[in-house]
């Protein structure tokens, strides 16, 4: 027997497969929040540095853009959330895992996995975090729309 999740989160990233993920998702009655990775640079220390302040600000302008379909693609479903998910370049899965653990979330979803922006490592990564580390201490289990 499946177990019946409360609150998923969804990771999300402009794409056919992920539309169709979100609308078979949006039928559950489980809470969702879905956020759109925006990997950021961190800002050298130095006087007149600005490429990093630059960068982030057009990955946050294009995750808000990924945002907007999302929406789009659930319609006006009640017990969803969106959010652009601001992560550190180098540790994008860590920012999920905390993410969810700070949403209560039971489930870390991953709207398409191979469009998700996260490459294969990191996708194992998650799945190594979620199931292994932070599982006892009350974090969720990730899964792709097919199972982990």
């Amino acid at each position: 027997m499946a177990e019946l999740r409360e609150h998923a989160l969804v990771l999300y990233r402009a794409s056919a497969t992920a539309d169709a993920t979100l609308k078979s998702l949006s039928a559950r009655e489980a809470r969702m929040t879905v956020v759109v990775l925006a990997r950021e640079e961190a800002p050298r220390n130095g006087c007149c540095d600005t490429r990093a302040v630059l960068w982030n600000r057009i990955c946050r302008d294009l995750a808000r853009e990924d945002l907007s379909r999302a929406v789009d693609a659930i319609g006006g479903r009640k017990r969803v959330e969106f959010q652009v998910l601001g992560a550190p370049a180098s540790d994008p899965t860590g920012a999920i895992a905390r993410e969810a653990v700070r949403c209560g979330a039971d489930e870390i979803i991953l709207a398409d996995p191979r469009g998700s922006g996260l490459g294969r490592m990191e996708r194992r990564r998650l799945r190594r975090l979620s199931l292994d580390n932070l599982k006892s201490a009350g974090s969720p289990q990730a899964t792709t729309p097919g199972g982990v």
